[in-house]
């Protein structure tokens, strides 16, 4: 009886492999978040810090209107950067060097190009659109397109550490860029650069981690492209493809509404009331990105070698959920002290719908995660009901906008049934290993104690 006792009361390999992953995925979560927390506080003190020192009349206006673009092009090329994430990942995890070594100087040399035709096209369309957003000089066009091209290269030697699971590293590369801007920025602007150095700060400190991050990995990237039979890094190209369709649908769902609500609702107060509310609720989606960062090279990694994802998935999910439930949770019992500190006095006039706005895009960053674990796992058909979910919503907005609150039901909706059908989804998913051939993988998950 007592043997039973014993048996039941030892873990099995299944749970001990478990635990030995969740521990690191503790650690690694732990790392992302503080450094992209400590990255995005440093960006927006960017902004504050420009505030004061462009005084002059238009000055912060130009600047912030092409760092706002500078931003979505930011956000696509992270499409970029997560196909490149997933293919080190699953070469590392099979023990494939060589074919690290070819996708990265592959992707090195379209990412060049690429760069190089982005400063090509910004020059012709520097002078119109300059004009379009009533800009002082075309040559701020002309930065911003040096600041693209650097974004999108970037996001190579970025993935690399991704992929390689080196998230002290990913992490002091995104501190270490946020910090330098706002060193160089202050010089270039304080000698007189103004809205130039402003501008060009984002290049020069991206160049110099992405250098350091080259040079320190430089046995990856220098070399001549060799062949390798039956390997063509051109294929990876078509991964971009459910990738840059997800990262789209996602930012049209949660963005979308802003916009449908200045169109629809007469009354510019509403408007407003509700921008002031999205404020807020957007921040709700920054915080799961860090736990994102993390999940997609392990389950990557994990999926190549055969083991089971789910126990990822699990520590992920409840992680994003304690995150984001503490700050949806915050926003409802605090919903006016909510709306001053992310707007001000005029922010408290959204003091009714910033609780619902927090739990709306709660949903939808889980819903982010599930849409990433599918691709990790090479899922593509799932981006069908990515799309049907965009239609739906931009309809039901249309249909129903009585009040803002209306808005929020119909978004929060739609996100509750992407959550429900993505978490089916990651539940009927065949599994990796069994418990058998888990037990062989024991002394190589969980290195053995010396006594």
């Amino acid at each position: 009886m007592e043997d039973k006792r014993e048996l039941a009361a030892k873990p099995t390999a299944v749970q001990r492999v478990i635990a030995s992953l969740r521990g690191s995925l503790v650690r690694d979560f732990g790392i992302m978040v503080v450094a992209f927390t400590v990255a995005g506080l440093l960006n927006y003190l960017y902004s504050v810090i420009m505030t004061r020192m462009l005084p002059k009349a238009g000055a912060f206006s130009s600047f912030n209107s092409l760092n706002a673009i500078y931003l979505i092009v930011v956000m696509a090329a992270v499409s970029t950067q997560v196909v490149i994430t997933k293919y080190v990942a699953q070469f590392e995890a099979t023990g494939e060097r060589d074919k690290v070594h070819v996708l990265i100087r592959s992707f090195s040399r379209w990412l060049l190009l690429a760069g190089a035709a982005a400063i090509l096209i910004s020059i012709p369309i520097s002078w119109p659109l300059a004009h379009v957003l009533r800009l002082d000089s075309p040559f701020f066009v002309i930065i911003l397109g040096s600041s693209v091209a650097l974004s999108l290269y970037i996001t190579l030697p970025y993935g690399l550490l991704q992929g390689e699971q080196r998230f002290i590293g990913l992490g002091t590369a995104a501190v270490s860029t946020a910090a330098l801007r706002i060193v160089i920025g202050v010089v270039l602007v304080g000698v007189g650069l103004q809205v130039y150095g402003a501008l060009g700060a984002a290049t020069i400190a991206a160049l110099m981690v992405a250098g350091t991050v080259v040079y320190l990995n430089r046995d990856v990237f220098r070399g001549p492209i060799e062949r390798l039979e039956g390997f063509h890094p051109a294929r990876a190209l078509w991964f971009l493809l459910p990738v840059a369709a997800v990262t789209f649908l996602v930012f049209l769902m949660t963005q979308i509404d802003i916009v449908l609500v200045k169109a629809l609702f007469k009354d510019p107060r509403q408007a407003d009331i509700y921008s002031y509310g999205a404020l807020a609720g957007k921040a709700v989606m920054f915080f799961p990105e860090a736990i994102v960062a993390v999940m997609f090279p392990w389950v990557s990694s994990l999926k190549a070698k055969g083991e089971p994802t789910r126990g990822v998935l699990a520590v992920s999910l409840i992680s994003v959920t304690i995150m984001v439930g503490v700050v949806a949770g915050f926003y409802l019992l605090f919903p006016s002290f909510t709306g001053y500190f992310f707007a001000g006095t005029k922010g408290r006039a959204s003091a009714g719908i910033v609780g619902l706005f927090g739990i709306v895009m709660a949903v939808f960053a889980l819903v982010k995660l599930l849409a990433m674990y599918h691709l990790a796992l090479e899922k593509k058909l799932f981006v069908v009901l990515f799309v049907a979910a965009a239609v739906i919503e931009v309809t039901g907005i249309f249909l129903f906008h009585g009040t803002l609150k209306q808005v929020l039901y119909v978004m929060l909706v739609v996100g509750v049934s992407l959550l429900v059908v993505n978490l089916a989804l990651a539940f009927w998913e065949k599994p990796g290993k069994s418990a058998e051939e888990l037990e062989e993988l024991e002394e190589y998950l969980i290195p053995p104690i010396e006594v």
